[in-house]
């Protein structure tokens, strides 16, 4: 994994998004939430994955094509039972444009990257109430 990759994750701010697309809870790598566990625990979750299917291997796509992709992620978080909160990824480098996604609800770690790899995806990131959210490399990642 490139250094200028991680630190890039490392330096995103995930962004759980109301109704309304207004942010109600954040969260970065390393970082504990209150708000992140207000959102587990109005909805009687343990945990939750900050997953995507926006620009793949980090390559950038166009809007449709991002779009299409989440369209598929969310049929398969769907099929996964998960509960689906939309979420957006917010860079510190200004230049790189914000990604939108799903906080996906008791989502196994497990199937939270069997799921992002599927759709070549690089990495998730998983919050358990009360913890540090952690960044969790995909097999994507090594390709």
């Amino acid at each position: 994994m490139s250094e200028e990759l991680l630190r890039a994750y490392e330096r995103t701010r995930y962004v759980v998004l109301d109704d309304h697309g207004i942010g109600r809870a954040a969260v970065g790598i390393g970082e504990t939430s209150a708000d992140i566990d207000a959102v587990l625990a109005d909805y009687g979750a343990a945990n939750g994955v900050f997953i995507t299917a926006w620009n793949p291997r980090s390559e950038p796509h166009g809007q449709d094509t991002n779009d299409e992709a989440n369209d598929r992620l969310e049929a398969d978080l769907s099929e996964a039972g998960s509960v689906i909160l939309p979420h957006i990824g917010v860079g510190y480098d200004p230049d790189w444009e914000p990604e939108h996604g799903f906080f996906a609800l008791d989502l196994a770690e497990a199937e939270a990257v069997e799921l992002a790899t599927e759709h070549g995806q690089n990495a998730v990131v998983v919050v358990e109430r009360g913890l540090p959210a952690r960044l969790v490399i995909t097999p994507v990642m090594g390709r």
